[in-house]
């Protein structure tokens, strides 16, 4: 049941939250040691049941030091896949260019790690909850220690996708388009903050965005996240007759699994890419083995 084309993605905000759903946004950003509730919950606030029984079966696994062990495989994986197959710019040579002051660099930069160590986590719980949706994921009986992790506790300022200035809503409007998506990640929303860095950064990852390879990349990250799930240390059980058991109608049911293989694709996509801009802030890089820059590179990712 793939996303339409031309279909918004709601939220529900933090601000408008109540009950039950406000009390889960609280715990989300506490276990998983992120500083605001993420857009991938937000979108699931506007269906409490569900973001009820989801957070019930995910939050055992997310306070388990096997969940974060798993999400650094997959940044690593990331990491690996960017650095290997894609000829990437310097962005600290760019960012020299633009004479950023030394507090907007370091805020940047805590804004990269941030979104380096988040999106690692949210697509994990969003690939497990996909194929939860037609069996159980995960193994049963496996005794788990509780995560150590960082905790980040300053939420980035997100420009807002309809005021931005004019050449901010070109970007934005061109990433959706590249990266066919009905909205615009958080990352880059946080970018923003600095035009002229995420033009950089935007003009870095378009040509590799349009390469065969990287959506090979991007196709193999999401394989990655799929398998990690297995090894979580407790099974996660949401199928949809369980959902349909539960409560949820047919109509929500539908737009529930759309909403889910949407979030699945665009955070393997901001996993990578967020990868690209970790490798490219980074000074020294060594050369990649195999180089992919646009459409004519024929190689296929592993």
């Amino acid at each position: 049941m793939p996303w339409r084309k031309g279909n918004r993605l709601k939220r529900l905000s933090e601000a408008e939250a109540q009950g039950r759903v406000k009390e889960i946004y609280g715990e989300t950003k506490q276990v998983l040691g992120l500083p605001c509730v993420d857009f991938v919950f937000q979108a699931f606030g506007l269906y409490p049941r569900f973001l009820d029984l989801h957070w019930r079966a995910l939050k055992p696994i997310v306070e388990s030091q096997q969940f974060f062990d798993l999400a650094e495989r997959l940044r690593a994986d990331a990491y690996t896949r960017a650095n290997s197959y894609f000829r990437l710019s310097d962005l600290c040579a760019g960012i020299n260019q633009l004479k950023l002051a030394p507090d907007a660099r370091q805020e940047l930069t805590r804004v990269i790690d941030l979104c380096h160590y988040g999106r690692a986590l949210l697509l994990l719980t969003m690939a497990a909850q996909y194929q939860a949706f037609e069996s159980s994921v995960g193994q049963d009986g496996v005794p788990h220690a509780p995560a150590s992790h960082p905790a980040f506790t300053e939420p980035p300022v997100l420009v807002d996708e309809q005021t931005a200035p004019l050449s901010t809503r070109r970007i934005f409007d061109e990433l959706k388009r590249n990266l066919d998506l009905p909205f615009v990640p958080g990352e880059y929303r946080a970018f923003a903050r600095w035009p002229d860095f995420l033009k950089l950064y935007w003009q870095a990852l378009k040509s590799i965005a349009q390469s065969p390879v990287y959506e090979g990349c991007q196709h193999a990250l999401r394989e990655t996240a799929f398998t990690l799930t297995w090894e979580f240390p407790r099974p996660v059980q949401l199928t949809i007759p369980d959902l349909s058991e539960a409560g949820i109608n047919d109509s929500d049911l539908t737009s529930i699994v759309r909403i889910t293989e949407l979030l699945v694709r665009s955070l393997s996509a901001s996993v990578l890419n967020i990868a690209i801009a970790t490798i490219g802030m980074e000074t020294t890089k060594k050369a990649p083995a195999r180089v992919a820059e646009s459409g004519k590179e024929k190689e296929e990712a592993a």
